[in-house]
């Protein structure tokens, strides 16, 4: 079987110097035994490259049930090269082990099965995020609630910039902004209910239905 990869640069990752560039020394055949210690180990190509094939074969498995959608296609093929491409980001060059390499081909093959049966995780976890996302895009109530708090954002920078010498070249530093930003959504939250802590006046968590009690305490 042919394995024909037509991005030919998905797999540079990083400049020349990055340890997935094995390069082949001189080699010394005169050695001391007693000043050099050899290993010896085994390093597979093959590894990497069903790891790339296997790339190719989920990411269009995937796209067949996202039914054209653009930005769906995006985020799919940005989640699955994450999680594809994390050792290669982290510079973790386990493909040159062959069992490690091979094992997680392995594992990536069984992933396989099931994006193409709809089933994976990560296919079920981003269908949820992008669903989120386009209800908040149609939703009005949100969509005020944006429009509300850009508009404090602004009213509080024009007044933070007017005690501002701008003809001397002050500018609102990104510290500024931060805090204008912090103070908006508190106000925000104060003005709709929404406390945003996770204890309440009493020091309670408020994330639990019933009063926390010591270990071995009885109800009362």
């Amino acid at each position: 079987m042919v394995y024909r990869i037509r991005n030919k640069g998905f797999n540079v990752w990083a400049p020349a110097v990055s340890p997935r560039a094995f390069t082949a020394r001189k080699t010394k055949t005169s050695l001391e035994v007693s000043r050099h210690v050899t290993l010896q180990t085994h390093i597979s190509r093959y590894a990497g490259m069903r790891l790339f094939h296997n790339y190719r074969r989920i990411s269009r498995a995937w796209k067949q049930f996202l039914m054209g959608d653009k930005i769906a296609e995006q985020l799919a093929i940005l989640t699955l090269k994450s999680h594809i491409a994390r050792p290669f980001n982290y510079n973790a060059p386990i493909e040159n082990s062959f069992y490690v390499g091979r094992t997680w081909a392995d594992i990536w093959d069984r992933h396989y099965s099931l994006f193409a049966s709809n089933q994976h995780p990560l296919q079920l976890d981003s269908y949820q995020n992008y669903n989120d996302f386009v209800k908040k895009l149609n939703c009005s109530d949100y969509a005020n609630q944006c429009t509300e708090i850009l508009e404090s954002v602004d009213k509080l920078k024009e007044k933070r910039s007017k005690a501002l010498e701008t003809s001397e070249g002050e500018t609102l530093s990104p510290e500024d902004i931060t805090d204008i930003y912090i103070e908006v959504m508190a106000e925000y939250r104060n003005k709709h209910g929404l406390t945003g802590k996770s204890r309440d006046g009493a020091g309670e968590y408020v994330d639990y239905l019933e009063t926390r009690r010591p270990f071995g305490a009885t109800a009362q």
